[in-house]
């Protein structure tokens, strides 16, 4: 049973609020902001969103490019997971 605010991710999350970019298979780069990441995934908000692929590469702080898979869209913010 899940009670209501209750964690349901696998692996815990850390604030990061960093500077991001997405690159598309285009070559087309959109900045964004890494708001949060885990072992697992991130959550991104975009300042302009536009037509967002299903995967992407998503570079932030010091990491390599990874292949992310978006899971969730709400608005301008998205929740990926690396694939």
């Amino acid at each position: 049973m899940l009670i209501a605010g209750q964690e349901r991710r696998r692996s815990v999350r850390t604030t990061a609020n960093l500077p991001g970019t997405a690159t598309f298979t285009s070559g087309r780069q959109v900045a964004c902001t890494v708001v949060d990441h885990s072992d697992t995934g991130a959550k991104l908000a975009f300042t302009s969103i536009g037509l967002l692929p299903e995967r992407f590469e998503l570079t932030f702080g010091v990491r390599k490019a990874r292949t992310v898979s978006v899971v969730w869209r709400r608005g301008a913010e998205v929740g990926v997971a690396f694939v």
